[in-house]
């Protein structure tokens, strides 16, 4: 049986993002790689030129798993509502299963790889349009009271991003993180203001 290239490395990188995500970037050495993939370190110069090489390729992986995923979320509620409560609470609960991307997000001298701005761009501008075609289909239904989808989609992404880190540290269990994000979809969508009746 032929072992195709591409699949040879896409086992390097499912092996090393699994080594990326116990010990970091900065900790993983190439050896270390090339022991978990059960290669000599000379086998993976062969298909990557460097560490940096395949944590690009691992970030890259994550951000098409992340959105391939978020898509599903966002066009499986029945109501704008729907979908955009999903895509908050996926968005916030699951963002820890693809650490390395995560990381390469939030992490400044992560921030000074090349290959990290495109990522975070392209998967911000992704996920920007996303949350806009759900406001904007909100809107046209009458689901929600907003003037300006762009500005909703700008807010909601900044809000989120702003909410992970607090959220990802934070050492409470399942139900209450369940309870929490519940607490934070509510006043997200229904605000602080007390509303005349």
């Amino acid at each position: 049986m032929v072992v195709v290239k591409s699949e040879i490395r896409a086992d390097i990188v499912s092996v090393a993002r699994k080594v990326f995500s116990r010990k970091g970037f900065r900790q993983t050495t190439m050896d270390e790689i090339a022991r978990a993939a059960r290669m000599g370190k000379s086998s993976i110069y062969y298909y990557y030129k460097s560490k940096e090489d395949i944590f690009e390729a691992v970030v890259v992986k994550e951000a098409q798993e992340l959105k391939r995923q978020l898509i599903k979320v966002i066009s499986s509620g029945n109501t704008p509502i729907d979908r955009l409560r999903d895509y908050i609470m996926f968005r916030l609960y699951h963002v820890k299963t693809v650490s390395n991307f995560y990381a390469a997000l939030n992490e400044d001298d992560l921030g000074q790889m090349k290959f990290v701005k495109r990522v975070r761009e392209k998967f911000e501008e992704e996920e920007f349009k996303m949350v806009r075609d759900v406001l904007e289909r909100g809107m046209s239904d009458g689901a929600f009271v907003i003037n300006n989808a762009e500005i909703g989609a700008m807010a909601f992404t900044t809000m989120l991003k702003g909410l992970e880190l607090p959220l990802f540290l934070n050492k409470l269990t399942r139900t209450e993180k369940e309870k929490l994000l519940d607490e934070l979809v509510r006043v997200i969508f229904y605000g602080i203001v007390k509303r005349e009746s």
